[in-house]
């Protein structure tokens, strides 16, 4: 039986998705623990493939693994540390994660007083076809790609969202970079266009620990989803971190409060 599993992960405890060699690797440590446990016989056997192959300290949520397994992974995968099963889906034998309709990365951005309608005008010219040459890593890729949509939703926390058949190195992290130059103004609009015509201009790059994976979407496939008690339980704490900080609450919660006589 081939699977196809959500895979959602802190970034911040390992050195990127893939698997290298003497580090701590998403993807190494799910193919330790699924040999471990006799689930997969070997990498080849169970052609273990995955859909996006994320940078060092970025996150996710709907990354994608496909493998062939004698059972469901999802109960093993599911006692991992920093690493979760957030869906799952019995696939065709050919079924290949890489092969996706769309993958939808968002960057978190404290807003420190951007020019937001600026930024807006400049997230818009990354959507199309472009020469992505001057927003990503170079390697031996074609930088030519298209991209469906950047949209920026405004507030105490900016969100950028990415939607996109396929990414770069580094390319979400690097048109962030330009965006936030613009919000910024250590950068023009007329700048942004000439590097999307091909001309090398180096906006920088975002730090990876903002940037998440959302989602990677398949046309006509549909995941039962799942929900960790450990995301559930994250939430909580940060949720009570907030809460001590900007309200103080914790003290009537706790009893602490010296009673009125």
């Amino acid at each position: 039986m081939r699977y196809a599993i959500k895979i959602g992960y802190d970034g911040s405890h390992f050195n990127g998705f893939a698997m290298q060699p003497d580090k701590k690797t998403v993807e190494g440590e799910i193919l330790k623990r699924l040999l471990k446990t006799g689930i997969i016989k070997s990498r080849r056997e169970s052609r273990f493939q995955y859909a996006a192959r994320t940078d060092k300290g970025v996150h996710a949520f709907g990354n994608v693994i496909a493998l062939d397994a004698k059972a469901n992974p999802v109960k093993v995968l599911s006692e991992m540390e920093n690493i979760w099963c957030t869906g799952y889906a019995t696939v065709k034998e050919g079924f290949n994660p890489r092969h996706a309709k769309a993958k939808i990365y968002r960057y978190y951005l404290i807003n420190e007083g951007y020019n937001i309608k600026e930024m807006e005008k400049a997230a818009k010219l990354f959507e199309g076809r472009h020469d992505f040459s001057s927003f990503s890593r170079r390697d031996a890729r074609n930088p030519i790609r298209e991209i469906y949509s950047v949209r920026l939703h405004a507030g105490k926390i900016i969100k950028i969202d990415f939607l996109a058949p396929s990414f770069l190195w580094n390319q979400v992290r690097r048109i962030t970079a330009a965006i936030i130059a613009i919000g910024m103004e250590k950068a023009s609009i007329e700048s942004i266009k000439r590097a999307l015509n091909g001309e090398r201009i180096n906006f920088g790059i975002a730090k990876a620990g903002n940037l998440v994976l959302l989602d990677v979407v398949y046309e006509g496939l549909s995941f039962e989803k799942i929900t960790p008690d450990e995301i559930f339980l994250r939430r909580e704490i940060y949720k009570d971190a907030l809460d001590y900080i900007m309200n103080a609450t914790h003290s009537r919660n706790v009893g602490l409060t010296k009673p009125v006589e």
